[in-house]
């Protein structure tokens, strides 16, 4: 699976999904400042499941109804590297394809996915 780590993703976990075999792209490394926006549209433009942990991209994608190929937000406050690592590669390997096109948030005690809402409809 491909993914785009955004740039406070721990290295650990961007390592862990690496040797479980996914593909991982940095905004650390070949991108570091680019917008929440820039970010998002890189992630859909690229086929890849951005991985974050920063509530921002979950207005993007649902209030504003930015375009997301699917997000997946980490929110383990209390956890160190490791425990982050092995909890998002856990997920991913659970959920695998269906990471894409929702919103999946990994905690502690569960992990929720919500499927993004379709596009707004134009008329002309």
């Amino acid at each position: 699976m491909k993914f785009l780590a955004d740039e406070n993703v721990e290295g650990l976990v961007i390592q862990t999904l690496r040797a479980a075999g996914h593909d991982v792209a940095e905004v650390a490394t070949d991108a570091f400042g680019t917008a929440d926006s820039g970010v998002l549209a890189r992630s859909s433009k690229e086929g890849r499941v951005l991985i974050t942990n920063d509530k921002d991209f979950a207005e993007l994608a649902f209030l504003q109804r930015s375009a997301a190929n699917g997000i997946v937000m980490i929110r383990l406050p209390y956890s160190n590297s490791r425990e982050k690592a092995t909890q998002v590669a856990a997920v991913v390997a659970d959920l695998g394809d269906r990471l894409i096109g929702a919103m999946t948030v990994v905690e502690a005690e569960a992990t929720r996915r919500r499927p993004f809402p379709p596009p707004f409809l134009t008329r002309t």
